[in-house]
């Protein structure tokens, strides 16, 4: 009798967490991030007070969002500290040149990944994972960069979409100075 009680027990408390493994296949993953020396949380702090940074969308996946529109206001206000917004001019009073790009498909960043330009839309919807390397520059300084994945989505409105765009914002704009030694981020190295 002891033994069927336990073993009840042991199903119903295993339910949710073999639903919740289930839907991990869906899960947004940040697999790197980098923090250069220049980056402090001041950064962020300026950035928000001085207006609509400029949003650099390449290689979005979504041929059906090909002015980016969706991409952009997945990304607003979606960082840590002080609330970001994004438009994808340049604004003619901007003193400081904050940017983050977003390069769907990109890999590892490097150095010069600040001066990307933003490119068209994919021609073809991707039934495969979505990767994007997220980069936060000031001018043509690399802050920093994270890349990240999702095993799909069906447009820039699908929830797990939002959720990639918002982790790798959240990577890009941490309220501390990193360890500069690690280059991971919510994870151990």
């Amino acid at each position: 009798m002891q033994h069927q009680l336990l073993s009840r027990i042991a199903r119903r408390s295993l339910a949710p967490l073999v639903a919740g493994l289930a839907g991990c296949a869906d899960a947004s993953i940040v697999h790197y991030s980098y923090y250069n020396s220049a980056y402090s949380p001041g950064q962020v702090d300026l950035a928000a007070a001085s207006g609509q940074s400029l949003a650099v969308i390449r290689n979005n996946p979504f041929p059906e969002d090909s002015d980016n529109r969706g991409v952009v206001a997945a990304m607003q206000a979606r960082n840590l500290g002080p609330k970001m917004y994004f438009a994808q001019v340049e604004r003619p009073d901007d003193k400081y040149g904050y940017k983050v790009i977003l390069d769907f498909g990109g890999e590892r960043g490097g150095y010069d990944q600040c001066t990307a330009t933003p490119s068209p839309a994919a021609a073809k919807r991707t039934d495969g994972p979505i990767s994007v390397l997220g980069t936060f520059c000031v001018g043509n300084v690399l802050l920093t960069d994270a890349l990240g994945s999702i095993g799909g989505a069906t447009g820039p409105d699908d929830p797990r979409f939002q959720r990639l765009v918002g982790d790798i914002m959240v990577a890009l704009t941490p309220p501390y100075i990193p360890d500069r030694h690690r280059r991971c981020f919510m994870r151990p190295c």
